[in-house]
């Protein structure tokens, strides 16, 4: 017993000694149950750090805390890796996990943060887990992809448990005093001792740098990443065992970079990293995919060779093998023997539920060769035979689009593009596929149509009596197709069962035939077999088979044999002779509707290769056919017009000009003809582009007009047209001021930087980067005007307060307009000063529909300097004070209401006076009360830097719904705001307002009783109207 006390004793003694430094300083935020506590951490200049305690604080700290936090973060890292799927026909990614997915794992990864911070304030500071807690913050923060602040906590591990010098000062990093040699070194040397070994983990600052790097290749950061993996590499003290993880790194610089050789060898030098069996594979894998690329075909099947002896991944073991056979290189005899051994695997059941890869990996190899024929039959196998993976059948049909586009065969490749049900992104372009789709649709309808009306007019052009036979051979053939009986003389029923059938159903279960039971008999199966063929005809096994047969037999096939099966569906109906006859164009009058049909086919099918798939040479020789054919069609204006611009794009400058020619002189007049005519006409690209630009314009009108919901889905639309082509900078502005209206500060922010990067020269780039400031900035703003306490001036009872006011609402009337001959002058009613009543600012109101009297807006005493307002906040805050705005007296107010109910209204009349004072009106029109706001702003700024000592006040008034005022004064005079409008209009649509539409606001001036006047009548027309009529030219 007594050696074992001593030899707990000496492994206490043993344990590790690194301290960090008790002056060092840490800004971590206390955990909320303990904030009126001191921490351990706070004491630990106050006590010894001696055996016991080392021994419980290490102990603690590693078990309670250390560990725990460590296993959340293995776990959440083990589900991003759950979560990860490969797609091992394509370049792997580096790791089988992505930091998107760990970070919206956010509570368990805070969870580790605050376990790390609890952990280092709730322990003495000398532990030797302090640095540990710190890496796995680091480690954390990097996970929740927060970069910078996983790279500030890295840093901080470099810096503060740097090798120190015996009085306890930091030696300098990266200088030869840490070795005391000739070499330099930053890192930190690692105790070789095996009983220390034994008892400590190493020092986490080395680790710290490998992280580093992580963070540094995680940001993108090529060069920082360059700088210090060449640092570590000849680094003297950096440890043995951090090598591979070292050559991981370099590993994954060498991939960013795509220089495929150097990741592929340092790669192979880290595969002991590798957790398990399996990533080891995977990297073998990815190892011979970059050898691959780099061409060195020999060590890439060498590695794949591997994979296939390491793995379990059946997926990832045929895949290996694929590209092993693919590496054999040479002649097509080679391939040839690649293919069918592709072929051999394909067939054997172990491989079962992977055909579709190996058909899919064989058809790649036989457009090696460029055997396109056989590359098709493979890519059918492929989608014949479905396995686990939908992706592989839908690449395989994208595929066969591919190609059959590529032969211009449109039908079949808008078949396979059609069958394609999901599409990995990185393959390809949703809003692409589907936009080629559109095109295919239009041009495949085209053909249908003209393809069946000519085989309709071909048989209809034939002898009575081969007609008739080729009719009724046809139909034999269809019927026989379909699994129907032949045509009878009787009325003909392949579909449901005919209720005048007398003959009954057969016994099934009937004694007539002794034997086994009907299953086992089989003269009675053989039986009803015969009666179901007879009745129902020879049906394939599929579900719902009843409704497929009315479905088919509705399907009419009027085409010549000699074309590919060539048809389309006729009317529904029985496949008989008369109602295919019924198809047939016989008459003049249907002929004519046939050939209208076909005209109108194939000038929409000239239009849809031009404007679906910029296909000249297509265009030229269909709409060609098409004048020819149709020399007297109306569409020969708009054939000549597209043939004069595919000639030009093809450089046939001739045919150009005699196309434009022609059209000058047969269609003058005509659209097409002036567009010619005009030495800047517009192309086809240029009126697409127009109808572009105007669907954007209608976009931006909508965010003005507050319509945002519909403004956001027509945007989502457009931007999958036409991506970020027309996007303008006002557009992307008013979105962001929609988006912090709503206090989605990301998406704002999103579309600010989108204009400063898009548009870094535009006027709108500085505002948007100032909003961005602000926006970064709002939560602070907003606590300090929250937490603002203003106390109110006492009131200066000697002053005489004067307002604008508005008179109440009363029915509406014409607006009278004097002319300044015969102007009355204003009435000015003195207010009693004593007692003075209170005056107060008023914000703006948005308009009621109440039909109660408005409340007249009251502006500050005209002859009342207002006194600095008094915040209680920590530092003393003085705005600077203003000078009074000289302001008209109010109008006379009738005191007697009842009175005024009975007396009939006078006409309110609009007034000139160009002595009187003057406010400036920006007048919106239908504009949202968000960008109205956003619109007094700006003046408010422009008016603080141009017209700080005129001490301008701005203000928004509503007129109605649909026009707003802001209002900019006051002016001693008309002709002083006049001035300022000329000088403003100027700046207001590039600098003040750029985001807002001209023709969404006009400048005007007005006075307080006009003012009123305009707020009664709501007639803003009448109003602009009065201004032209007094200022000419001006408004």
């Amino acid at each position: 017993m007594t050696r074992i006390f001593a030899l707990i004793i000496v492994l206490i003694i043993s344990l590790p000694k690194l301290f960090a430094q008790p002056t060092l300083s840490f800004d971590l935020k206390k955990p909320q149950k303990f904030e009126s506590r001191k921490l351990a951490s706070e004491k630990t200049e106050d006590r010894k750090f001696h055996v016991v305690r080392r021994f419980t604080q290490n102990g603690t700290t590693k078990f309670n805390y250390h560990f725990n936090a460590n296993k959340k973060l293995e776990d959440v890292i083990a589900r991003a890796k759950a979560q990860h799927k490969d797609d091992y026909s394509r370049l792997l990614s580096f790791y089988n996990y992505s930091l998107e997915v760990t970070a919206k794992d956010k509570t368990e990864l805070d969870s580790v943060i605050y376990k790390a911070n609890a952990g280092i304030l709730l322990h003495d500071l000398r532990n030797s887990w302090v640095d540990n807690m710190y890496m796995l913050m680091g480690e954390a923060y990097y996970f929740k992809n927060v970069l910078d602040s996983a790279y500030f906590s890295f840093q901080y591990i470099n810096y503060a448990f740097s090798p120190k010098e015996k009085d306890g000062y930091d030696k300098p990093i990266g200088s030869n005093a840490n070795e005391g040699g000739s070499a330099f070194s930053i890192s930190t040397k690692e105790n070789t001792n095996l009983l220390k070994k034994a008892w400590t983990r190493p020092p986490s600052r080395n680790e710290s740098f490998i992280w580093q790097l992580r963070t540094f290749l995680a940001k993108d950061e090529l060069p920082e990443a360059a700088g210090l993996i060449e640092t570590l590499k000849h680094d003297p003290l950096f440890p043995e065992r951090l090598k591979t993880d070292l050559h991981e790194m370099q590993a994954l610089w060498f991939y960013k970079q795509q220089i495929y050789d150097s990741a592929a060898i340092y790669l192979e030098l880290a595969l002991d990293n590798a957790e398990n069996r399996e990533e080891r594979a995977r990297w073998e894998y990815l190892i011979g995919q970059l050898y691959e690329r780099a061409g060195k075909s020999e060590d890439a099947a060498k590695y794949y060779e591997k994979t296939v002896g390491r793995t379990l991944n059946p997926v990832l073991e045929v895949y290996a093998r694929l590209n092993a056979i693919r590496q054999h290189k040479g002649d097509d005899k080679v391939i040839q023997e690649n293919i069918q051994e592709l072929v051999r695997m394909a067939r054997k059941d172990r491989y079962l539920a992977y055909r579709d890869i190996i058909y899919y990996a064989a058809a790649e190899m036989e457009l090696e060769r460029n055997n396109v024929a056989g590359a098709k039959i493979l890519l059918l196998r492929a989608t014949a035979n479905p396995g686990d993976d939908p992706s592989v059948r839908s690449k395989a049909f994208l595929l066969l689009g591919d190609l059959s586009f590529k032969e211009k065969n449109y039908a079949d490749a808008k078949r396979y593009y059609d069958s394609i049900t999901t599409i990995n992104p990185d393959i390809a372009d949703l809003a692409t596929l589907n936009k080629l789709k559109s095109a295919l649709a239009k041009i495949v309808a085209c053909q249908t149509t003209m393809h069946r009306e000519d085989s309709l007019q071909r048989v209809a052009a034939m002898p009575e009596e081969e007609r008739e036979a080729y009719i009724k051979k046809l139909i034999k053939q269809l019927r026989k197709q379909q699994g129907l009986k032949e045509e009878s003389s009787g009325d003909v029923s392949g579909g449901p069962l005919s209720f005048n059938d007398n003959s009954g159903p057969s016994d099934m279960f009937g004694n007539t035939t002794k034997g086994d039971w009907y299953f086992y008999n089989a003269s009675l199966k053989g039986k009803g077999f015969t009666e179901f063929k007879g009745q129902w005809g020879n049906r394939p096994n599929v579900d719902n088979w009843q409704r497929m047969a009315a479905i088919k037999q509705s399907t009419v096939v009027a085409a010549n044999l000699d074309e590919a099966q060539g048809g389309s569906t006729a009317p529904a109906g029985p496949l008989t002779y008369e109602e295919l006859l019924k198809a047939l164009p016989l008459t003049p009058e249907q002929i004519n509707i046939s050939n209208d049909s076909i005209e109108k086919a194939q000038f929409g099918l000239g239009k849809a290769y031009l404007e679906g798939l910029e296909d000249y040479e297509s265009t030229i020789n269909t709409l060609e056919a098409f004048l020819t054919r149709f020399p007297n069609s109306k569409h020969r204006p708009e054939a000549l017009f597209l043939l004069a611009y595919c000639y030009t794009k093809t450089g046939d400058a001739s045919k150009a000009n005699a196309a434009q020619n022609e059209l000058k002189q047969k269609y003058p007049g005509t659209n097409f003809e002036q567009i010619v005519s005009n030495p800047n006409g517009v192309s086809p690209d240029s009126t697409r582009k127009l109808d572009m630009t105007r669907r954007y314009d209608n976009i931006y009108n909508l965010f003005i007009e507050g319509n945002f919901e519909e403004a956001q889905a027509q945007k989502k639309v457009a931007d999958s047209m036409y991506n970020k082509n027309y996007w303008t900078p006002q557009l992307l502005y008013i979105q962001s001021v929609y988006y912090i209206k709503q206090r989605q500060d990301d998406s704002a922010k999103k579309s600010l930087q989108e204009i400063t990067i898009l548009f870094p020269n535009s006027p709108m780039a500085a505002k948007a980067r100032a909003l961005i400031d602000v926006l970064s900035r709002r939560k602070q703003i907003e606590d300090y005007l929250t937490n603002l306490q203003i106390e109110r001036p006492a009131e200066d009872s000697t002053a005489e307060p004067t307002a604008i006011v508005t008179p109440p609402t009363v029915a509406q009337q014409p607006v009278v307009t004097q002319q300044p001959a015969v102007t009355q002058p204003p009435v000015v009613a003195k207010t009693d000063p004593v007692p003075q009543q209170p005056v107060a600012k008023t914000d703006q109101q948005p308009a009621s529909k109440d039909p109660k009297p408005q409340q007249p807006p009251v502006t500050e005493p005209a002859t009342q300097q207002p006194k600095p307002a008094i915040a209680k906040v920590d530092k003393p805050v003085t705005p600077p004070v203003k000078p009074a705005v000289p302001q008209l007296p109010p109008p006379p107010v009738k005191k007697d209401s009842v009175k005024a109910k009975v007396d009939a209204p006078k006409p309110l009349v609009l007034t000139n006076n160009a002595e009187l004072p003057h406010f400036v009106a920006i007048v919106l029109d239908k504009v949202d009360p968000v960008y109205v706001n956003e619109a007094r702003n700006a003046f408010t700024r422009y008016n603080r830097e141009q017209y700080s000592t005129r001490g301008l006040t701005v203000n928004n008034q509503a007129v109605n719904d649909e026009y707003k005022l802001v209002l900019i004064g006051s002016f001693p005079n008309a002709n002083d705001a006049i001035a300022y409008i000329d000088k403003t209009r100027k700046l207001a649509a590039s600098e003040i307002i750029p985001w807002l539409p001209a023709n969404k606001y006009s400048f005007a001036i007005i006075t307080d009783s006009n003012l009123g006047v305009l707020m009664s009548t709501k007639d803003v027309n009448a109003f602009k109207k009065f201004l032209s009529q007094n200022y000419p030219g001006k408004f």
